[in-house]
């Protein structure tokens, strides 16, 4: 039987890759999948995708989950459907770029509410029904920038966000333990995008490691001791397995997926 028969789980940011390999994942491990993003081509997409697998999933675009009524429509879509919630799966996030003595207060503004207000408001949402079914997993995708900062990565706030999506998987714990409720955080290192990246410290795919290393560039994944960026199902198996029953005994705590970057002090050559 499937690890996640039977369970509803809810993940937000569907149109991005990290998204849309949760979608993917979870659905092939047996649950029903809610997704949402605010680019609803790109979500719906990932809908097709997980059916066309054999999946069970459905997606509400366009939300803005850092807006409280979206996020309650949401939760509501998944109870009108299924009945329960078991999972929230915090994974949508969008950070603003600039250095410090450019940044307006708009732009930390933007980059707190994307990365932080968002997974606070999702979690309101969801509360209530696994308070009612003394039940339920929070897990909330942070950033190894929560544990250190990043030297030269253009963003005054993801940071600052980063180490507030820690804390509040904390506090959600906290909260949640009298209920039957579990809160963790994740916080990868770098991961690969979709699409070959404006920022050259970060390669498109593993595929492009090689290319960065040949240019002479010291790009920030060399700094993990395991030596390249993540892929996204790495990330997502750890996600998968906290999420499970498996971890019935994992909350309050925050997860490196980061390759050592937040442990390691690596200074190393490869």
């Amino acid at each position: 039987m499937p690890e996640f028969d039977d369970k509803v789980v809810l993940i937000s940011g569907t149109g991005g890759r990290q998204g849309r390999v949760a979608g993917l994942m979870f659905a092939k491990a047996g649950a029903k999948v809610l997704g949402s993003d605010i680019a609803a081509d790109r979500s719906a997409q990932t809908t097709e995708l997980v059916r066309e697998a054999g999946g069970e999933m459905a997606s509400l675009e366009s939300l803005d989950l850092a807006d409280p009524s979206h996020a309650e429509r949401w939760a509501d879509e998944a109870i009108s459907r299924w009945g329960k919630i078991d999972v929230l799966y915090n994974n949508a996030a969008g950070v603003g770029f600039a250095p410090f003595e450019d940044a307006s207060i708009d732009h930390w503004d933007f980059t707190i509410r994307n990365e932080l207000t968002i997974a606070y408001v999702a979690a309101r949402a969801v509360w209530p029904h696994m308070v009612k079914r003394k039940s339920g997993v929070i897990v909330s995708v942070a950033s190894v920038a929560g544990h250190r900062e990043l030297s030269g990565f253009p963003c005054v706030a993801h940071g600052a966000a980063n180490a507030g999506v820690q804390a509040l998987a904390r506090m959600l714990a906290a909260q949640g333990a009298p209920h039957g409720i579990r809160s963790v955080s994740i916080s990868p290192g770098i991961v690969p995008l979709a699409t070959a990246p404006q920022n050259p410290d970060v390669p498109a795919s593993s595929e492009d490691v090689p290319k960065v290393r040949a240019s002479g560039a010291r790009p920030f994944w060399q700094y993990a001791a395991l030596g390249r960026s993540a892929e996204p199902e790495e990330i997502i198996e750890a996600a998968l397995f906290l999420a499970s029953d498996r971890a019935s005994y994992i909350t309050g705590t925050d997860i490196a997926v980061d390759g050592g970057m937040s442990g390691i002090m690596w200074s190393g050559d490869r």
